[in-house]
């Protein structure tokens, strides 16, 4: 694949999460608002972000387009993988 078609498939890319998961303006401040609920305590301090904290993160994302389209099988299914490895990395 060249550069061509990898730009060319992100486009296509980004046209199908818009629909499934709203306008990225919109998607990534609510996005935005979960992780620093998450983060918070840590932005705080001198602590460093665990990989419990990055697959709590990745759990956010996958709500945060929820939220957008609940009936969304892609991302429920995403987040509940992303729920089981949770237990995995504490």
């Amino acid at each position: 694949m060249n550069r061509y078609d990898i730009l060319e498939t992100a486009r296509e890319s980004i046209r199908d999460r818009e629909n499934n998961y709203g306008s990225p303006e919109v998607n990534y401040k609510r996005l935005a608002g979960l992780m620093t609920i998450i983060m918070q305590d840590k932005l705080r301090s001198d602590e460093t972000i665990s990989p419990a904290d990055a697959v709590m993160v990745m759990c956010v994302v996958k709500i945060s387009r929820l939220i957008n389209q609940p009936d969304h099988s892609d991302s429920q299914a995403d987040l509940a993988g992303y729920a089981a490895i949770l237990s995995e990395v504490v």
